[in-house]
Formats: structure tokens, sequence, C-alpha cells
């Protein structure tokens, strides 16, 4: 699951006001859930010390790789993550949910945290933000994962990063303390670690754990 505003459809940008919410504290608060889904392990981690997710009540699905996102037609010609430190080029990353700190795994890898830095003009609210600042053409690229490829095709580009460039994070389902159902629940995440259900995931771009 995402938070309210990381699957807002705008290109929400992240202000002092409108950046603290997360999946996990909507849950909580609503209280009527059986389960999460969070598009990265720190996020269940974060769900467990916080009394939101059950300890040892964790299955992890499968994960997806980061990639660059750009605008259809790729404008400012970017192909690598050097291109992201040229001078001039805005660049977008999320500081919500899956893609939180995203930039600086794969930036500082190739030692290209400041130049990358520089360059960072649009602070997302989350993953749908980030394609709507790309779409929109309001930045040259942004961090996201391969898997976007099949969310506005027509409006962004995908471009794949190497193996040795590119993190993983593992999309995980975890039961949640106020689960009504557990015995229900467990059978659902068995179900969705099996080969059929992991297949789903692959199809849209997952990596298989």
């Amino acid at each position: 699951m995402c938070s309210r505003h990381c699957a807002s459809g705008n290109a929400e940008e992240a202000t002092r006001e409108g950046g603290s919410d997360d999946f996990l504290s909507e849950i909580a608060d609503l209280g009527v859930h059986d389960l999460a889904i969070g598009g990265a392990e720190y996020l269940l981690d974060d769900g467990e010390v916080r009394g939101i997710i059950r300890k040892g009540e964790r299955r992890v699905i499968a994960c997806r790789a980061s990639a660059l996102v750009v605008p259809a037609g790729n404008p400012a010609n970017i192909r690598t993550l050097s291109d992201i430190a040229r001078p001039g080029v805005r660049a977008a990353i999320s500081v919500l949910d899956c893609l939180k700190g995203v930039w600086e795994d794969v930036c500082a890898r190739q030692g290209l945290l400041d130049a990358v830095r520089r360059n960072i003009s649009f602070r997302a609210n989350g993953c749908l933000a980030i394609i709507e600042a790309v779409a929109q053409k309001r930045v040259d690229v942004g961090f996201g994962w391969t898997a976007f490829k099949h969310l506005d095709p027509e409006r962004i580009e995908i471009i794949a990063l190497p193996k040795e460039q590119a993190v993983l994070r593992g999309t995980g389902i975890g039961m949640l303390e106020f689960c009504k159902q557990p015995e229900g629940a467990r059978r659902l995440m068995d179900f969705l670690t099996t080969e059929r259900a992991r297949s789903c995931y692959l199809q849209y771009g997952w990596v298989p754990v």
C-alpha cells in the first residue's frame, strides 16, 4: 500500500506540511485491515518497531529494480547516471515510502552523491508524483522502478540501470497487529509467495526473490 500522498496522481512536491504522512500511520489510524503490502522491507521494519506489524508475520513476494524515468522522447538525452550530474539537468527524487532514499543508494555506489544532489530540483511525495513530474516535463529525470514502464508509456520512458548499479527493494506483506482473521491472513500471505502469484508480479516488471 501507499500513503495518501504517495498515491496521489498529482505531481505533488514535498512541503513542510504535506510530506509527513506515511502509509503505516494511515493504516493504524483506520484499524480495519488485516494485512499490509509495503514496497520496501524497511517500511515493514518500521511497522514492527511501531507495533503496527506483527513480528515474524511477514513474507517477501518479489523485488523491484531501480531505474531512471524520463519524459517521452528523452529530451535531455539522459542515458546514464553520470548524465544526471551534467549542469542544468533537473532531477526528481521521492521522500516517501518505497522510493525514499533510493537515489542515494544508487548514486553513492558511483561516487555521484554531491554531483547529483546539486541537480535535485523536485522532492516528490511518492511514486505517482515522480511519474507526473517527469510526464509534465517539470524535471528531466526521476529515480523510480523498472516496473513504472507499465504505468504511463505514452508520456514516460524507463532507462534500466546496469545490474551492478541497480538497487533492489522487496515488496513484502505483513500481518497487522489488529488483524481479526489471522488464519485467513496467513493463507493469503502464503499464496502470494507461490510461483503462481509471483508470476503476476514478474509479468509487470518485478524481479524474483
